[in-house]
């Protein structure tokens, strides 16, 4: 059984990041976090930054991220930014055309990184192989969703590591493990 350990995290963020290293990927993450750390509160998405990030997570719905109208984009994501309900933030942003439960669950993480972690197939598959999700890798679902969470913030902090450092951990580990 896998076992998720600090050493485990820092092995495959190293492998992630060397992997990545120079593309696109970590270009667009870097730019998106930059963006909206310089963002005055509350804190919002632009159709550009919208579309990016989108199609950074799930590229496939950049058609339907695209027919967002710009100012829905950015009440959306300053609702979901303000909203003190977990299941809330993620249910407003689900109003946008092609975010699902995943989408939104990386809008999220990117405007609260250190309480929202990336939902992830990938991350889920490596959890159940840690004997740490017992639902179906493909449950999508919001109910999963804030099961994931909770997982994946008991695991950050019970190991000492970000939940984004976790994320691409047991995403890579999936991946090239």
């Amino acid at each position: 059984m896998l076992d998720i350990s600090r050493e485990f995290v820092k092995h495959w963020v190293k492998e992630h990041d060397e992997r990545f290293e120079g593309g696109t990927a970590l270009q667009i993450e870097k730019e998106v976090r930059e963006w909206l750390t310089n963002q005055p509160e509350p804190k919002y998405f632009d159709k550009g930054h919208f579309v990016k990030l989108g199609k950074w997570k799930t590229p496939r719905q950049e058609k339907n991220y695209i027919r967002n109208d710009e100012s829905l984009i950015k009440e959306t994501s300053r609702l979901a930014y303000e909203a003190t309900h977990e299941k809330l933030k993620l249910h407003i942003l689900r109003v946008l055309k092609g975010v699902g439960v995943p989408v939104a669950s990386t809008f999220l993480h990117f405007m609260h990184p250190d309480n929202f972690p990336i939902f992830d197939v990938h991350v889920r598959s490596s959890l159940k192989k840690a004997g740490k999700w017992d639902r179906s890798v493909d449950d999508q679902s919001a109910d999963a969703w804030s099961e994931y969470i909770d997982i994946m913030r008991s695991l950050s902090k019970n190991i000492n590591v970000t939940l984004r450092e976790l994320d691409k951990a047991l995403w890579s580990y999936d991946k090239w493990g």
